[in-house]
């Protein structure tokens, strides 16, 4: 009897430890949500966050709450790190007076990185100009798990790209969809990087005395020497590059046009610029995939297209790199397509 009773009292007791541990989870999965929801907090991090993959996850979380939400549509430049080092806000601002501009560009920025901001500006500022900046690279990039919710899941799933993931895109997803539980867990990289920037003088950081963090990671960067190119050219980098992936960015793009169309928002598409020799370090079926979307693009009515014969002759003194425009070659690509999108704005 004694042994009876005994068994009886312990199996109440072991389906209460997995209640109370869920209910830990939501509450730490509550309060770290509403430690992130403070502006306060994103700001005093964000000043001090170097831009980079690591930091994006919070600079655009930041980035999207700065967001007015009243007054006239803001101007948003959305895409890769070619948007975010390669196109200034004042010639937009300059053009259409009083219309807020907002560069909110990300390391390799796919259309799966941005539909996932898509969300997130939705609820804050739904009305708004889209210039969505493409090149070849960010149509088949891999997957960043601080971007995967479950739209990722449907992109990949609506094109069987599910089936021709490896083990290791799809702990990527399962990672992914975990952080989103947390934006502690989903800023902890970029955090690391901002600890190593405040620690040397933690109170000057707090007094707002240490200098800010650029907004641009190349700004003050000299061109790649003429050997940097000479090493590159006719050679093939699939680095970054998932093949498997392709289907799934076209599904995300097609969902997030769909999405800016049901919204009534101007959408302006860039095929961006790069250096002359790009072409020669992609996979032929990486480049001939750009070459089918931008054709496709190039017929659609719901939106605009900027290809290269609408932009300023560039030379290879406007560039960086293969990819990233330099201070030239960013002034004369943004006066022209703030020029472009007051135009189809009536200004």
């Amino acid at each position: 009897m004694p042994s009876s009773t005994s068994s009886s009292e312990a199996r109440p007791r072991g389906r209460r430890v997995p209640a109370a541990f869920l209910l830990g989870v939501l509450l730490f999965a509550a309060s770290d949500h509403l430690l992130w929801s403070n502006r306060d907090l994103l700001r005093f991090v964000g000043r001090y966050m170097p831009p980079g993959p690591n930091g994006d996850p919070l600079l655009s979380t930041l980035g999207v709450l700065e967001l007015p939400r009243t007054g006239p549509p803001p101007v948003l430049l959305l895409g890769s790190s070619q948007v975010r080092e390669g196109l200034d806000c004042a010639p937009f601002e300059r053009r259409l007076p009083g219309r807020p501009c907002r560069n909110l560009g990300i390391s390799a920025g796919s259309p799966l990185d941005v539909l996932y901001l898509s969300r997130q500006i939705d609820r804050r500022a739904p009305r708004h100009v889209a210039v969505l900046g493409l090149f070849p690279k960010v149509l088949h990039g891999r997957l960043k798990e601080p971007f995967v919710d479950g739209s990722t899941v449907g992109c990949l799933l609506s094109r069987g790209n599910w089936r021709r993931l490896s083990g290791s895109d799809r702990m990527e997803v399962a990672f992914g969809l975990l952080q989103g539980l947390s934006p502690t867990l989903r800023f902890k990289d970029g955090l690391w990087d901002f600890y190593g920037v405040v620690r040397p003088d933690l109170g000057a950081a707090w007094s707002f005395r240490l200098p800010p963090q650029p907004k641009r990671l190349l700004a003050q960067q000299p061109p790649q020497p003429p050997e940097y190119f000479a090493l590159r050219l006719n050679k093939v980098d699939p680095e970054g590059v998932r093949p498997s992936l392709a289907g799934a960015h076209e599904e995300a793009l097609e969902r997030l046009l769909a999405h800016e169309r049901q919204r009534g928002n101007r959408v302006i598409v860039i095929d961006f610029p790069t250096r002359p020799g790009y072409e020669s370090t992609l996979l032929p079926e990486t480049l001939e995939n750009h070459r089918r979307i931008m054709a496709g693009l190039a017929r659609r009515s719901d939106l605009s297209l900027v290809s290269a014969p609408d932009l300023p002759a560039l030379t290879t003194g406007d560039f960086l790199d293969f990819t990233h425009l330099s201070r030239t070659g960013r002034s004369k690509v943004s006066d022209r397509l703030a020029e472009i999108v007051a135009r189809l704005e009536g200004s």
